[in-house]
């Protein structure tokens, strides 16, 4: 049977239902010390440096690999303009078949480029090892023709919310990671890690509510162990949506204390994301001793979803649960806005070219999210290859040469007037474009 729930609508579940059981939450194994401070598990990387103990930090991470890709590049074609190019993966469910087409046509075509760093979140990070590694993983994107619920989930029974941390049973997504990600890919990440390339992927700590970056390609260069079985941990919680999937519990040890923390899908925090990462491009070219007209960036974000809306009336049927996914839906459209608006900004102001990939709203009948129909996605992924092998994949902002042409994009007179009318900000006025 086909799943008729989305993952709005699952997200809506969990507000019904854990409000009215809160009480009946089962007890957990091993939960963080309450009112400790939060502590970064082996594999992921801090945004803030609040604690002087930590080295390896996403800044340091991140700087250190785009200084090694600069020095590659200057090897490679002395005193030519370098180019360095950022890919970022959506979450989106099923709907990654459409990014998965796009990823392979781009390659069919002859101009999919290297990225030198690659980000993922939820769906995103499913295929995130698959596009850092290139061409080479293409047939791993085509699951998204092949896959099926059952190849996703099983089902624990309406009330397992009620007595586990979840609706559905993981194992079967587990299995799937278990098969793409194995000691040979882990060897190849770690290859492309020793280049400067970086492929960093989202997840959400709810004992901490922090967003958490994990550092795949340093993972995969560790002699330790558990390198596998964390690595697969991450891209496993990542994808983990709330409610519908269990969170996956990551081992952490603090001062011969061992504790887990409940890690979850990226979705939950972030849709797509590229934290720091324009200013450590700076900070890297400066580091170098390159000028910022040396360099130029270029971001690409493959949104697995529909980035406008429809336009088109969508009655809502007058139940709760239903309004509430309406209302979850729109929240998550608004924090997916919101990132690629902040994206696009930053790239401005840096002067990158800012590339966006969506499915369109001309995409007729598309399928929910969380329903892995074949047939379904095979469509959706031959829609996304035939954009991609035709070049109609990606709209794209060209950089921009200076303040003004910047303020023309983005047309905030009514803020700018609001700023002009402060005595502090009048030497905005020199930014108005000449009429």
């Amino acid at each position: 049977m086909r799943s008729k729930l989305s993952i709005a609508r699952w997200t809506a579940l969990l507000f019904t239902l854990l409000f009215v059981f809160a009480s009946c939450a089962p007890k957990r194994v091993a939960p963080p010390p309450a009112g400790k401070a939060f502590q970064v598990p082996w594999g992921a990387l801090p945004l803030e440096t609040w604690d002087p103990a930590i080295r390896n930090t996403f800044e340091r991470a991140l700087v250190e690999g785009l200084c090694t890709r600069l020095e590659e590049h200057c090897k490679i074609a002395p005193g030519k303009h370098i180019t360095l190019r950022a890919l970022a993966l959506s979450g989106g469910g099923s709907h990654g078949a459409y990014g998965a087409g796009v990823l392979i046509g781009w390659t069919d075509a002859g101009t999919r480029p290297e990225f030198d760093v690659v980000t993922g979140i939820s769906t995103g990070a499913l295929m995130a090892t698959a596009a850092f590694l290139g061409p080479e993983q293409d047939e791993t994107l085509r699951m998204y023709t092949r896959i099926t619920n059952q190849d996703i989930y099983r089902s624990r029974g309406i009330l397992a919310v009620l007595t586990g941390d979840s609706m559905y049973d993981a194992a079967p997504l587990r299995e799937l990671i278990a098969k793409q990600i194995d000691d040979r890919v882990l060897q190849a990440v770690a290859r492309e890690h020793a280049r400067g390339r970086r492929l960093f992927v989202g997840t959400f700590n709810l004992d901490a509510q922090a967003f958490t970056i994990w550092d795949m390609g340093f993972i995969a260069s560790s002699d330790r162990p558990d390198k596998l079985e964390r690595y697969r941990d991450v891209i496993l919680a990542s994808a983990s949506v709330p409610v519908l999937f269990p969170p996956v519990y990551i081992p952490v040890e603090v001062n011969g204390e061992s504790y887990r923390q409940m890690h979850v899908d990226g979705g939950a925090r972030e849709m797509v994301f590229f934290p720091e990462l324009i200013d450590d491009l700076d900070k890297a070219i400066a580091k170098f001793g390159l000028k910022p007209s040396d360099v130029h960036g270029e971001i690409y974000v493959l949104y697995n979803g529909r980035v406008a809306a429809e336009g088109t009336y969508k009655p809502v049927p007058p139940r709760a649960l239903s309004i509430m996914e309406v209302f979850v839906r729109s929240l998550i459209r608004k924090n997916a806005t919101g990132s690629l608006y902040r994206i696009w900004v930053r790239g401005l102001i840096h002067q990158m070219d800012f590339n966006l990939s969506d499915i369109p709203p001309e995409y007729q009948n598309l399928h929910r999210d969380m329903d892995f129909n074949p047939d379904d996605m095979k469509r959706l992924f031959d829609y996304g290859y035939k954009r991609s092998i035709r070049g109609q994949a990606w709209w794209t902002q060209p950089e921009v040469k200076n303040y003004q042409e910047i303020i023309r994009k983005l047309n905030p007179w009514n803020v700018i007037g609001e700023m002009e009318a402060r005595p502090e900000f009048r030497r905005l006025e020199m930014w108005r474009p000449k009429e």
